[in-house]
């Protein structure tokens, strides 16, 4: 199964992802301490970037529409009608 992820939905996950790998980085677990950096902060902030780009650029929802009605088929008869007389 493959699923298909537009332009602007690639673009937005990898701006989310960046922005939480560098709150990873630059930031400290308990402060004075040489620990690794924090990961609910990484995440949470890689989730509010993301979720604040999806509501600007509409993340790929695409403007459906739609399909126009079709007019019912009217049936023409073939023949003229035989007249009587």
């Amino acid at each position: 199964m493959t699923v298909q992820i537009h332009e602007v939905g690639e673009v937005i996950l990898v701006i989310g992802c960046l922005v939480g790998y560098f709150v990873y980085k630059h930031s400290k677990n308990t402060p004075g301490t040489a620990s690794r950096g924090d990961v609910v902060g990484a995440i949470a902030s890689a989730v509010a970037v993301i979720t604040a780009l999806v509501i600007l650029f509409g993340g790929g929802s695409e403007n459906r529409q739609a399909p126009a009605p079709v007019p019912p088929q009217t049936v023409e008869p073939t023949s003229e009608p035989q007249r009587k007389g």
